[in-house]
């Protein structure tokens, strides 16, 4: 058995030790938004920063991301990229900032495109055509898949949760070889949904689910 004293140590030292391995963020310095509106020159969109750092030893991690004018795609369908980069401190002045991904966003609006409060992310290229029709019908879809969550032992537990469209991507379900097209839901980091959709003529369907909650495999 330990010494209670070394006992006690341990227990006091957990909770600071849990906390120090906690993501740490900041917000950006004078040094580092002047050196972005170099980078960028005036033509560009209000940067949006994101600094983050895994611990306290570990280096901070400077992007900046910069979305792009929305534009009219195909009828009510409305479309941006987003553009990240990413921040080098060790770099040449002139070469501190780099392309680092781009996110492309998607929504519906018959009026003039005005850029919504959320957004819907694009996780693949999807044609204007496929992909109008899984917006518009995406709470329909997610309400017939409701029966398909009774039935699936990781979306059970979430089948009563509110779910808000996040995303579109395409892949294969878990136990089928073709790739569908797939909505995946979000419940404000409760739960994450994925519908697969087949279609069938004009309509579409449900047709598997499969879900998982943010940051349950890092636990």
């Amino acid at each position: 058995m330990l010494p209670a004293a070394l006992v006690l140590t341990v227990a006091l030292s957990m909770p600071a030790l849990a906390q120090d391995t906690q993501p740490e963020r900041r917000d950006p310095t004078a040094q580092e938004i002047a050196s972005f509106s170099a980078f960028q020159g005036s033509a560009a969109g209000a940067p949006v920063f994101e600094i983050v750092r895994a611990s306290r030893k570990a280096p901070w991690q400077v992007e900046a991301s910069v979305a792009g004018a929305p534009y009219r795609a195909a009828g009510a369908l409305c479309r941006m990229t987003q553009n990240r980069y990413a921040y080098d401190a060790r770099a040449a002045a002139s070469r501190r900032w780099s392309m680092a991904g781009e996110k492309r966003f998607a929504w519906l609006d018959r009026a003039g495109c005005g850029k919504p409060a959320r957004l819907v992310e694009l996780k693949q290229r999807i044609p204007d055509a496929d992909l109008a029709p899984l917006i518009a019908q995406h709470g329909v879809l997610l309400l017939r898949s409701r029966l398909l969550f009774s039935g699936n032992t990781s979306c059970a537990p979430h089948r009563s949760l509110r779910f808000r469209l996040a995303a579109v991507d395409v892949s294969a379900p878990p136990y089928g070889k073709e790739e569908l097209h797939a909505l995946v839901f979000d419940s404000d980091g409760a739960a994450r949904a994925q519908v697969w959709i087949r279609k069938r003529g004009a309509e579409l369907n449900a047709w598997d689910v499969a879900c998982s909650v943010p940051g349950a495999a890092a636990q």
